[in-house]
């Protein structure tokens, strides 16, 4: 579409070059004319407004209404580029939606093509303009002349009186075709001008990128030489980006973030599920290398999408490890955030190397520390000055955890170790606790917080079996085994001895699937100990075998109860839920059977020792 005319292909000149001559006076009008747009210019205005001071003096100049201008784009495309109009006054912005010279439009092409001025008087009638344009913009009869510099159209100037016929002169014509030669210097000066500065301002702009980049540069370098953790890298990235940044994981756990206060956020802003599911965002995120680290996600914004996305990438070890992102909240994103981004990340990973270098070697010297108190190879003194260098206070009471490998694990011993602990972390919510890895099983440090209660130890065996249950079948363990409390570092070996003595009865057994404590296997343990497991397993089942005869176990279960209430009547009638009279009356059952006063020492410390055989050799 153009603006005011718009034509196409040239007939016959208008005149041939030099054959009038402008009067003086109206010489002058255009001399004048210049002389107050030089003066603009000489002020540094706004090129705009100088090709719109260009419009009025053409208008003044030929005693028309209306005038726009269109310049050559870099394509060779004739946009418009300003516009007046004595009735509606600036009509540049209307004129910029227009272009000159498109399929159509064989007036401006002419004019193009033969570099002269080209006069329409009855545009109604005539083929060369473009018609939905002539009649959106009510021309009548136009006048167009080119603006030339260096031999190459650089530009149109358009004249006509708006919806009025206009008799155009020789005189008017060579007016507008002096007024356009000026114009074209003046214009393409101005457009170089334009350019220059564009040039230096390109140029200014890149040098204080380059020296603000160094200085992030200089400032992420700095804080990690001064020992800055993630967290602290993080929050200097948003500080220095203006904008929310968020450390992820590869499975975009937040690991961590921070956000300008001013944004009031109390939650991370993270790229949601919804968006990362976008099939253009899988593809963006799998697209990111080292080659191409970052990327916006999602590039538009539509409704439902909320925020935008700058991802990069980081890379440890050649192997893609987690996602630094920047988020669009305040401010727009920025091409300087993505070089931010870059810098960060490529910081991030390098420091997230290293903490996991210095954990690897702490790892080490604890798992040292654990082996040296488990074989009290160390003086007293010694372990507990050192234990709080590996977050270990042995003034607490801790148990022991004895986690058996099977026999042909899925994991390797180091990755079995972190398995673990990582677990404990998570189900006990306490820090990561210590371990040592021995050849078949793991053995874990718990600190006991509330002094060794015999609630908390009951609720810690209970997170033991959670624990336990959560690493099948990546571990696939044996017997686990609890420690009873270790309140001095002597406790400790011995500890240590108990748990494998229980876990090889547990072996002897046949007991794989269970958590097991070594306070509830005392007496069985001293028996079993010795390597006799059938014999023992024989003397169970005989002690009870004339009682289990002689009912459907009832009697056998208030046995059972009455042992485990030490004796007593009314702690057995308690547990099954009966008369006390009614126990008497079982347990006489049981004498009169046995032939043994079930309520004597020496009966109720081999019930006892049966019952736990039983319990133990159960399938």
């Amino acid at each position: 579409m153009t603006l005011l005319p718009s034509t196409g292909t040239a007939t016959t000149p208008l005149h041939p070059p030099g054959t009038a001559t402008v009067p003086r006076h109206r010489e002058r009008d255009v001399i004048t004319a210049f002389a107050e747009i030089t003066g603009e210019a000489i002020k540094d205005t706004d090129l705009e407004e100088l090709l719109r001071a260009v419009c009025v003096k053409l208008c003044e100049v030929i005693g028309v209404c209306r005038s726009s201008l269109y310049l050559k784009r870099p394509d060779g495309r004739f946009r418009g580029a300003a516009g007046h109009c004595a009735e509606q006054g600036d009509i540049t912005e209307a004129v910029k939606r227009q272009e000159s010279g498109i399929e159509g439009d064989r007036f401006s092409r002419e004019i193009i093509d033969t570099a002269r001025p080209v006069l329409i008087e009855d545009v109604r009638n005539d083929p060369r303009p473009h018609r939905r344009t002539m009649e959106h913009w009510q021309v009548r009869a136009m006048l167009g002349v080119p603006l030339v510099f260096d031999g190459e159209v650089i530009g149109l100037l358009f004249v006509d009186d708006r919806d009025g016929d206009h008799a155009y002169t020789q005189e008017d014509i060579e007016i507008a075709e002096m007024f356009a030669q000026l114009s074209a210097l003046f214009i393409s000066q101005a457009m170089l001008n334009v350019r220059l500065r564009t040039q230096a301002s390109e140029i200014a702009r890149s040098r204080n990128t380059l020296a603000y980049l160094a200085d992030v540069h200089r400032k992420l370098t700095n804080a990690v030489l001064e020992g800055a953790d993630i967290h602290t890298v993080v929050a200097l990235l948003s500080d220095l980006s203006g904008k929310p940044a968020v450390l992820y994981d590869e499975d975009f756990r937040v690991l961590a973030w921070s956000a300008p206060a001013a944004l009031g956020l109390d939650r991370p802003p993270v790229i949601s599920e919804k968006i990362r599911g976008m099939p253009s965002v899988k593809a963006e995120l799998a697209g990111l290398s080292p080659e191409r680290p970052s990327a916006v996600v999602p590039p538009t914004l539509s409704v439902g999408l909320g925020r935008r996305h700058l991802m990069c990438r980081l890379v440890i070890e050649g192997r893609p490890n987690g996602y630094l992102g920047i988020v669009e909240v305040g401010r727009s994103l920025e091409a300087v955030d993505a070089n931010i981004a870059e810098h960060g990340a490529t910081v991030l990973s390098l420091q997230i190397l290293s903490e996991r270098r210095q954990i690897e070697t702490q790892g080490q010297a604890r798992d040292d520390y654990l082996s040296d108190l488990l074989r009290n190879t160390r003086d007293k003194e010694h372990l507990i000055r050192r234990g709080p260098q590996f977050g270990i206070d042995l003034t607490n009471p801790h148990v022991l955890v004895r986690f058996t490998l099977s026999a042909n694990p899925r994991l390797t011993a180091s990755a079995a170790q972190r398995l673990v602990t990582r677990r404990f972390r998570e189900i006990l919510g306490i820090d990561e606790p210590a371990a040592v890895k021995l050849p078949g099983h793991i053995i874990v440090l718990v600190p006991l917080r509330e002094g060794g209660s015999a609630d908390e130890l009951a609720a810690v065996r209970e997170k033991v079996r959670q624990v336990r249950a959560s690493l099948q079948p990546d571990l696939a363990t044996g017997a686990t085994v609890v420690s009873g409390v270790c309140r001095e570092v002597a406790d400790f070996p011995h500890a240590a001895r108990e748990m494998r003595e229980v876990a090889e009865i547990a072996h002897s057994f046949d007991r794989f699937d269970d958590v097991l404590d070594v306070t509830e296997l005392g007496l069985l343990r001293v028996v079993v100990s010795s390597g006799r497991v059938k014999e023992a397993v024989r003397f169970a089942h005989e002690y009870v075998h004339t009682v289990r005869a002689a009912d459907d176990g009832v009697l056998l279960e208030t046995w059972r109860a009455f042992v485990a209430a030490e004796g007593r009547v009314q702690g057995a009638a308690v547990a099954l839920d009966v008369h006390e009279n009614t126990v008497r009356y079982r347990m006489g059952k049981i004498k009169e059977l046995t032939g043994l006063d079930p309520s004597s020492l020496d009966a109720l410390l081999s019930a006892r020792l049966a019952f736990q055989i039983l319990e133990f050799s159960a399938r």
